[in-house]
């Protein structure tokens, strides 16, 4: 009688498992239909040029340059934290130069897991930090610096000098200094 349960608690299961299976195939084939039917009734639209991928791209060639640009930090209610004058842009403090989510390897290959691909400057991207990277430039003794800081407040990299109101809380730029990188427009 024990053995017979057994059975029947192990078919019951089986028979379970396949409605299931069976209820989530046609929730995809329901989908899929749906999709299809959007791609021929609504397809997405065609660009023979993209303003926003050409802004991108500029962005990332910008960052890949070594410019002059002035940086200042805030806390998480806005109050004025930090600036310096920098190089380049702030680098998020959980950038990985190896794939962060690289695919488990055993004897038998590896674990089918979905790996990250590189940004196009050949890092992993942030996906968990605020906290960020500074290249700060100082003038020691004559001599002109850049030194790593380390900032876990909100951070912005202003393209030309400013200047940080400790007071009022403001930015400012200073003069009329020209912007140390630019976005062309192609079109």
């Amino acid at each position: 009688m024990k053995h017979l349960s057994v059975i029947l608690i192990v078919t019951l299961g089986f028979l379970a498992s396949c409605c299931t299976e069976s209820a989530e195939q046609q929730d995809r084939e329901r989908v899929n239909a749906q999709q299809t039917h959007y791609s021929d009734t609504q397809p997405p639209p065609w660009f023979d040029y993209s303003l926003e991928r050409d802004v991108v791209t500029q962005l990332y060639e910008a960052r890949q340059q070594k410019v002059a640009t002035h940086t200042v930090w805030r806390s998480d209610t806005g109050v004025l934290e930090g600036d310096c004058p920098s190089i380049g842009y702030p680098i998020p403090y959980d950038t990985s130069i190896t794939n962060p989510v690289a695919p488990y390897y055993y004897s038998g290959g590896t674990s089918g897991a979905v790996v990250e691909q590189a940004e196009p400057n050949g890092l992993f991207a942030s996906k968990n930090s605020i906290a960020t990277w500074v290249r700060c430039v100082y003038s020691v003794q004559g001599k002109t610096v850049e030194a790593p800081i380390y900032i876990e407040s909100k951070v912005t990299a202003y393209p030309f000098p400013v200047l940080a109101d400790y007071t009022t809380g403001r930015v400012t730029p200073v003069g009329d200094a020209a912007p140390s990188i630019t976005i062309e427009y192609a079109k």
